[in-house]
C-alpha cells in the first residue's frame, strides 16, 4: 500500500472514531447496519516505469459510505466525511449571498480542521463498539 493511502486511511478512521465519539452518527441520523468501505478511484497518477504495464494507472481509496434506499427502492452511498464536511459548511455559515444563497467568505472544512473542531467537542461514547465498522474486509 502507497504512503498516501496509508495517510488517507488513517486520517479517515481517526475521524470516523472522533465522530463516534462526540456522537455525530445521531446528528446526522446515520444507521451502523448501513455502513459500509467502498474503493473509489481518486489516487495520484502513477508514471509509468521500464519494463512495467504499458499505461499508468491510479489507485483506490477507501472511504467508509452509508447506503441510502429511498421509497421507491433506490439505493444510492453517500461518504460519511464529506456528508458531516458539508453540514458542518452550511450549518456555521454566518452570512449568505442575496443572489446565489451560497454562504460569504467560508471555506470548506479540511481534515486537520476537521480533527481539531471534534477534538473539542464534549465526548458522548466513549466506549469501543465501533471499532468493528473501521475492520475493512479484503474484498
Amino acid at each position: 500500500m502507497k504512503k498516501y493511502i496509508k495517510k488517507h486511511l488513517k486520517d479517515e478512521k481517526r475521524i470516523l472514531k472522533l465522530m463516534y465519539k462526540k456522537g455525530i452518527f445521531e446528528i446526522l441520523n446515520i444507521d451502523f447496519k448501513n455502513l459500509g468501505w467502498e474503493y473509489l478511484l481518486y489516487g495520484k497518477r502513477q508514471r509509468r516505469r521500464k519494463g512495467k504495464n504499458k499505461y499508468a494507472f491510479r489507485e483506490c481509496l477507501p472511504e467508509l459510505h452509508e447506503w441510502t434506499q429511498d421509497y421507491w427502492g433506490e439505493g444510492d452511498s453517500h461518504s460519511v466525511i464529506n456528508s458531516f464536511k458539508d453540514h458542518l459548511f452550511w450549518e456555521t455559515a454566518k452570512e449568505f449571498d442575496e443572489e446565489s444563497g451560497f454562504p460569504i467568505n467560508q471555506k470548506y472544512p479540511t481534515t486537520k480542521i476537521l480533527i481539531e473542531y471534534l477534538t473539542k467537542l464534549p465526548t458522548i461514547n466513549n466506549n469501543s463498539k465501533f471499532n468493528k465498522y473501521l475492520i475493512r474486509s479484503a474484498e
